[in-house]
């Protein structure tokens, strides 16, 4: 059996401690430039780093790592930060990894706050970083659901949302055609894979939404917190042939009448669009009753999907 003296035992911690701190180093420097205040700040904080005597340790790890490979910066001046130039590390993502994190990210983003929906964009930018595949790359940029977006748009969005702040929008209608709305914003948030600004519309005070991508921009920010609130959208359908004991009522349901085999329900949604999803989604069981515009257009989106059927079998 192989011996350890107390002199080897010592040692060896002391390395393990080492590599430790230079790992730590490492995350640092690559998340950012730090100077050796910083490096020192960070060093305390960290649990698994034991009280450090002085910056000539921190010297030695960047040291280390010099010595590892990586290209880092001299501070010519006192406190100047240390930047990682170069590193020789890179990750191999699998593809089945891969798949795992689209996976994983498609099923649960939807309620991630968006707080944690830019830090997951953070990470992806990371793994980007450390790894040299470029095919690799470009599939994991493809997983973040805020990559087609303005990032900087959306975070101001999502800010005047939480206030409930007045602001102008420049909106594109179409190619070439833009027009400004001036509307209360009050929760931006991704519907089928869609990221919409859900708001009060000042012109009728009345519930709206607007895709995200046709925001050009905004125009103007009223920072007076408005008291104004999103109002439940409201509507009357009819369920056929249907045994009020056996419905399965989701929350936002309320049963007004029974006639025949039929239950008359008043449902509530967060806004039009909600609802007319909701409505299709019972399929011919159901008949839209009030309110009578938005019968009409329950009409008009079915004639609209028959007829693209319809060109399909032409």
């Amino acid at each position: 059996m192989l011996e350890v003296s107390n002199a080897d035992n010592v040692e060896i911690i002391q390395l393990n401690a080492t590599g430790m701190r230079v790992i730590i180093l490492f995350s640092l420097l690559f998340d950012k430039p730090r100077t050796l205040d910083e490096i020192m700040e960070e060093y305390t904080k960290h649990p698994l780093i034991k009280d450090i005597d002085s910056d000539d340790t921190i010297r030695n790890d960047i040291n280390a790592l010099r010595d590892a490979g990586c290209e880092i910066s001299y501070a010519t001046k006192l406190n100047n930060p240390y930047r990682l130039i170069k590193h020789p590390f890179n990750i191999v993502l699998k593809k089945s990894q891969l798949r795992a994190l689209k996976k994983v990210y498609n099923r649960f983003y939807e309620n991630f706050t968006f707080d944690e929906l830019f830090a997951l964009e953070s990470f992806f930018e990371k793994l980007i970083k450390y790894s040299n595949d470029d095919k690799i790359n470009e599939e994991i940029k493809k997983i973040s659901k805020l990559s087609m977006y303005n990032k900087e748009l959306v975070k101001s969005l999502v800010h005047y949302a939480n206030q409930n702040y007045k602001i102008t929008i420049d909106y594109k209608i179409r190619p070439g055609v833009f027009k400004q709305y001036e509307l209360i914003a009050q929760k931006v948030a991704f519907r089928h894979n869609k990221l919409y600004l859900f708001c009060i519309d000042t012109r009728y005070m009345r519930n709206a939404f607007f895709k995200v991508d046709n925001i050009v921009g905004i125009i103007n920010v009223n920072i007076k917190k408005s008291d104004e609130k999103l109002k439940p959208y409201v509507a009357k359908y009819k369920i056929l042939n249907v045994n009020e004991e056996n419905y399965a009522f989701s929350d936002n349901e309320k049963l007004l009448e029974i006639e025949g085999s039929d239950l008359i329900i008043e449902a509530t949604a967060p806004n039009e669009f909600i609802m007319m999803q909701n409505v299709l989604n019972f399929g011919k069981r159901c008949i839209v009753l009030e309110p009578l515009d938005f019968r009409e257009k329950i009409m008009e989106k079915i004639k609209s999907i028959r007829g693209v059927y319809s060109n399909e079998k032409d």
